[in-house]
């Protein structure tokens, strides 16, 4: 805690010293072992407010489920997050407006049938694939995943994706982004909107988000501008220009048509991060864990090769072997949200003063609900440190439903959960239908735990084609 201390007051100063206060406090997620994943509730006190991280499930829920506006995401969040999505939806505390451009989201994702995503994702992950063996190299893994799934996300739901070196510039920007944005920072600075944006500026993340936004432009926006192109029948375009938001934009027509563009940015941004950065986290450390397990691989790999064999074959026999592959693909995939949550945590603020467990939370208090620590809690999972999927296929009994939060909980759920899943599905059923992955040299990654729980660093597996004889 006084290592947290002194991270905040370095803070205020120059940014050489906010880059060392962000060194020092370090990840969150350094704070979330121990007393964090034993204890019902902790209650800490900041240097200018206090903190309450739940994991008592019925205030999970309380918090989660919150339709009051009691809870609105912090303003934290929205400040880290401006730079680079604007006034996007998915940094917004709440209100009308929130509910309103999230009815846009659903929409849009409604339109993308299941087949076209499970088509798209096979497709581009097949390509991969390919360039991968060409390369003849250790694999990236969170890089290549995150260009990947960046590449499903906007050809499914924009119709188009970035050239490889436009995915490549965007995924070392948002990484270098990460790396920056700290919330430890904001949360031990001293309260004052002017003060913090001075900080958010100091971070740097002005010049990385503009950097970013501008890629976004060239590549998605540009094209729905203009009135001729093909890009406007795309279903989150669509949905994105018939939103009553964009048509009523005042004042001159430069004015309109700099303002709209704006918007459209906004929210593209937020469609393309948060569509990408779920699964492409997940994934990534589903890969390090499974490059650690080559007998769950080959066991995995054998039931889809057999599913594939037997698909000309006997429809019961077929329906059968699909059932028992996509079941232990979703084992996989569940075992790895739960211990990987990609949103480690979810930073509310109370609007009024609380009471929770007999203890009076006041006023302006931050209050964190954390999958990672509630879906790591010892109460909660039966050895919940260890990399087990067979937890999820009747092994054990069934967590309680707050216990698994990785796509949020409530009116803020993730809108994408379900195009998350079918894309991560049809990813791993191709990386592991003919390749196996090994670790290379290097340490063991960590969780970054700023934005999100993608690995620390971008580390490298070995993909080893094989074929059956």
């Amino acid at each position: 805690m006084e290592v947290m201390k002194l991270a905040g007051r370095l803070a205020r100063f120059s940014p050489r010293l906010v880059r060392l206060a962000a060194r020092l406090a370090g990840s969150p997620l350094r704070y979330m072992s121990g007393a964090p994943s034993e204890s019902e509730m902790i209650v800490l006190n900041l240097p200018a407010a206090k903190l309450a991280l739940l994991n008592d499930l019925n205030l999970v829920k309380q918090v989660l489920n919150d339709r009051d506006g009691t809870f609105p995401k912090s303003s934290d969040l929205e400040l880290l997050l401006q730079p680079l999505i604007g006034r996007g939806v998915f940094g917004q505390p709440g209100g009308d407006a929130v509910k309103q451009v999230r009815r846009v989201y659903v929409r849009a994702l409604s339109q993308v049938p299941d087949g076209v995503v499970d088509r798209i994702a096979r497709q581009l992950t097949r390509q991969y694939l390919a360039d991968w063996k060409q390369r003849g190299r250790p694999v990236p893994i969170p890089s290549e995943l995150s260009r990947l799934t960046i590449d499903i996300v906007s050809q499914a739901t924009l119709g188009t994706r970035f050239t490889p070196q436009q995915s490549q510039r965007f995924v070392d920007l948002f990484f270098e982004y990460h790396k920056r944005a700290n919330p430890l920072v904001l949360l031990l600075a001293p309260r004052g909107l002017s003060k913090r944006r001075g900080l958010i500026k100091r971070i740097g993340l002005e010049e990385i988000g503009a950097q970013m936004r501008v890629l976004i432009g060239e590549c998605f926006v540009d094209p729905l501008l203009d009135e001729a192109s093909r890009a406007r029948l795309s279903p989150f375009a669509t949905a994105l220009l018939e939103s009553a938001d964009l048509p009523n934009i005042a004042g001159t027509p430069l004015a309109r048509d700099e303002a709209r563009k704006t918007a459209l940015v906004d929210e593209i941004s937020v469609m393309l991060l948060a569509g990408h950065e779920t699964s492409a986290s997940v994934l990534s450390w589903l890969l390090w864990e499974l490059a650690g397990q080559p007998d769950e691989q080959d066991s995995v790999g054998e039931l889809l090769r057999a599913q594939e064999t037997e698909a000309g074959g006997s429809l019961a026999a077929a329906s059968a072997l699909q059932e028992s592959a996509q079941s232990r693909l979703s084992a996989l995939i569940q075992e790895s949200l739960r211990m990987y949550p990609p949103i480690a945590f979810l930073l509310r603020e109370t609007q009024q003063d609380v009471v929770f467990r007999e203890r009076a939370i006041p006023k302006g208090s931050y209050v964190v609900v954390s999958p990672w620590t509630v879906q790591r809690h010892r109460r909660l999972w039966q050895n919940p440190d260890r990399f087990d999927p067979t937890r999820w296929l009747g092994v054990e009994p069934p967590a309680e439903r707050m216990a698994f939060i990785p796509f949020g909980q409530g009116p803020r759920v993730c809108p994408g959960k379900r195009f998350a899943e079918l894309e991560m599905l049809a990813i791993m059923s191709e990386l592991l239908l003919y390749h196996r992955f090994a670790r290379a040299r290097g340490r063991r990654p960590q969780p970054l735990g700023s934005l999100t729980s993608r690995p620390d660093r971008d580390f490298r597996l070995v993909a080893r084609e094989i074929r059956e004889s």
